[in-house]
């Protein structure tokens, strides 16, 4: 997938205000088997046999100097055959420990019944041995981190699935598997054993068990089960583990029996983390993932559609025509994110929808598409200028008129509001998404939602060259029902429940029972209702676009769907493969019924009189003209969330359009909530800080938005 510059082929000058972009299809060829040789991608047929996952569990940290080279000074780890420790012990480099320090470890593990080892004794006899030879789960936090420092070296991973990330060599034994490592995300990595033996013997014809890894980093693990980002310290104080990390002190200054008791506690810690999260994971009854294939929310969500035995739209209909596909995807724009009120202070209700992404994919009926045998392509042009022609505010009030919105719609834009990507700003050279007038002699598509937001923020209707319409085939066989979280109450059989819905639901039950919790409970609580939100919006939308970076190492010739009704070639060695379970129609008209809500939302507020600071995918900060009373713009703010309210599609029937906390005083006592003035000072999309003044009118930051440079670069000129 890339951007296709319309109109023309060749990139446009950075400083060509007149240039915009849209998304378009990729395919690749994958006839080259000498390529594909080189790369080690094979066959399915052609390999070898998987180990499978045993009963044993490694667990192990390392600690470093305080230096920048952060070398290994020694390591502490566990072995254990179910949940019972079979061995613990500590490893060091005898090169790299001083003689003093190897005899301080000596005594304490005498001392303690552990187990010495060195450093190549452990990596051959239990990384290796029991690790890889075994299939046992290798655990550990950041062991990205901890796998670098027990290494003799490293190179660039080369293999397709983990190029741009690092193999790592752990053993002299040119038979002994290198381990391979690549970032995901900020918490999550990619970890997995090459197969070392399979090549050396694949050309004799021999067939060998291999062992891709069983790696599990416990911080990935506790940020995909609860949409948190954790430190030990913070996991273990969370979970409420039997053992808590110790006072860090003991790390500085010389090799003492604290700082090896430190260690070793850590590994304890670690595994008593691992346990409590795993019975995490088994209570959502996924049986069909294991857990070291969970690596974010997200795979949290493909498991439960993977458990539910949804089959992917791309395995249903892989002859799906890749040019339809193409216009598709050009009509793919993310969250709508502006600041309307640029460099001025102003009084403003901060409003959000209720989950979003969850809650138009259930007014939209998109659960049908998921769960069903593929979708069928109509010609609908007639029917979408009538509809466009007729359609009002009012309509939009009615839960069924969404259910016409999975539509694509070719148009001429003549000076239509619509989302624009383009290289805003001068000198820039990326390319950013806004909503803008936008005249175009080339016809281009957007989604029947933007259209219609086009029409309600102008009053004009766009002009309709061609729309398309698609209908979902019959619902896929063999489903399955599941338990959302575990919780009996939370059936849901594919076949006749929305999963995007119950799990709001879910999510809205939890956060009414917060309101009677507190301590470690309310925050359980509030974590689990975050993790709900994440895996909501995550199968509703994130995991429908997912594409994942794939660079040959040599440039191909690309085959580009695009808008227009031809493709063109491209040479290039950027690629990005479509996820599992990609569906380009769900990503585009989640996104564009979202900005539709956002366009709905700021034409009732302009109707009103007011203004609106900025809005951000799912939220808008709507503001107080300078003469109007704060009790009437209370009321006019009331006007405008109650008339989502019909939209509402949840079991628990309630404002769609909420109110945030910020609004409302921090320090409030029991009782009803009261509005406080809240200000607003915004520069650019995402950028702003929502504030209280106190009594001699000095800010109070309540909420603030902005990149992660501001002590290097400045927000502004002035």
């Amino acid at each position: 997938m890339s951007a296709q510059h319309v109109p023309g082929l060749p990139a446009p000058a950075e400083d060509d205000p007149t240039a915009i972009a849209v998304r378009a299809y990729v395919e690749r060829s994958e006839k080259d088997h000498r390529r594909r040789k080189k790369e080690g991608v094979f066959a399915t047929r052609d390999r070898p046999q998987q180990i499978p996952n045993s009963e044993y569990t490694l667990v192990f940290d390392t600690e470093t100097s305080l230096d920048a080279a952060q070398d290994l000074r020694f390591g502490t780890y566990q072995v254990r055959e179910g949940d019972e420790l079979d061995e613990e012990g500590i490893f060091f480099d005898p090169a790299r420990l001083p003689k003093r320090d190897q005899a301080l470890i000596e005594r304490y593990a005498t001392a303690h019944g552990l187990k010495v080892r060195i450093l190549e004794d452990f990596l051959e006899e239990v990384f290796f041995g029991i690790g890889y030879d075994l299939g046992a789960m290798i655990v550990g936090l950041n062991l990205p981190f901890d796998i670098s420092r027990i290494a003799r070296g490293h190179v660039t991973a080369k293999t397709r699935t983990m190029r741009g990330g690092f193999s790592f060599e752990l053993s002299a034994n040119p038979r002994r598997a290198r381990v391979q490592v690549k970032r995901l995300s900020a918490t999550a990595p990619a970890i997995r054993f090459t197969m070392p033996e399979y090549r050396q013997t694949r050309r004799r014809g021999n067939m060998v068990l291999s062992n891709p890894g069983y790696f599990v980093d416990v911080r990935a693990l506790a940020a995909a089960l609860t949409n948190r980002s954790f430190s030990l310290k913070s996991l273990a104080d969370f979970l409420q583990t039997k053992n808590r990390k110790l006072d860090s002190k003991a790390l500085f200054g010389p090799l003492t029996e604290e700082t090896v008791r430190y260690a070793v506690r850590d590994t304890q810690v670690t595994w008593e983390c691992y346990q409590e999260l795993r019975e995490r994971y088994f209570r959502h009854g996924l049986t069909d993932t294991p857990i070291y294939d969970i690596h974010s929310v997200a795979s949290i969500g493909k498991a439960y559609l993977k458990h539910m035995n949804v089959v992917p739209w791309r395995r249903l209909q892989p002859d799906f025509s890749p040019a339809l596909i193409g216009k598709i995807m050009s009509t793919y724009y993310g969250g709508r994110s502006e600041v309307h009120l640029r460099r001025m202070i102003c009084r403003v209700i901060y409003c959000d929808f209720l989950s979003m992404y969850p809650t138009v994919c259930s007014l939209m009926g998109l659960w049908r598409y998921v769960t069903a045998r593929g979708m069928t392509p109509r010609d609908v042009t007639a029917e979408v200028r009538e509809f466009l022609a007729a359609i009002s505010l009012g309509d939009l009030q009615r839960q069924e008129t969404w259910q016409e919105l999975l539509t694509i719609v070719r148009i001429r834009p003549r000076g239509d509001i619509l989302p624009v990507r383009a290289m805003y700003g001068i000198g820039t050279a990326s390319y950013n998404i806004g909503l803008n007038y936008l005249t175009s002699k080339e016809p281009l598509w957007f989604t029947l939602a933007d259209c219609i937001a086009a029409k309600i923020l102008t009053g004009k209707v766009p002009e309709v060259i061609e729309a398309i319409r698609f209908e979902p085939m019959a619902r896929q066989k063999e489903l399955r029902t599941v338990l959302l979280a575990g919780n009996p109450e939370y059936r849901i059989d594919p076949a006749r429940d929305d999963f995007f819905r119950r799990v709001i639901d879910l999510r809205v039950k939890t956060k009414d029972r917060m309101k009677a919790e507190n301590g470690a409970v309310w925050r359980t609580s509030d974590a689990d209702q975050e993790f709900l939100k994440i895996l909501a919006n995550s199968t509703a939308y994130g995991i429908s676009v997912q594409m994942d970076p794939d660079e040959p190492l040599e440039p191909e010739i690309l085959t580009v769907h695009g808008p227009r009704d031809r493709a063109h070639m491209h040479k290039s060695r950027g690629y990005e493969r479509p996820g599992p379970y990609f569906h380009p129609l769900l990503a585009s008209v989640t996104t564009g019924a979202a900005r539709l809500m956002l366009a709905i939302a700021e034409r009732l507020i302009l109707n009103a009189g007011l203004d609106w600071a900025f809005c951000d995918t799912d939220s808008m900060a709507i503001a107080n003209p300078d003469a109007m009373a704060d009790e009437v713009f209370a009321e006019q703010v009331e006007a405008i969330r109650a008339w989502f309210t019909p939209l509402n599609p949840y079991e628990a029937k309630g404002p769609l359009l909420k109110i945030e906390d910020v609004n409302y005083a921090p320090d409030r006592k029991a009782g009803p909530r009261v509005l406080t003035s809240l200000y607003c000072y915004a520069i650019s999309a995402k950028r702003y800080a929502l504030f209280n003044l106190d009594d001699r009118d000095r800010p109070i930051l309540r909420k603030a938005s902005a990149h992660g440079l501001g002590h290097l670069m400045a927000p502004t000129d002035g």
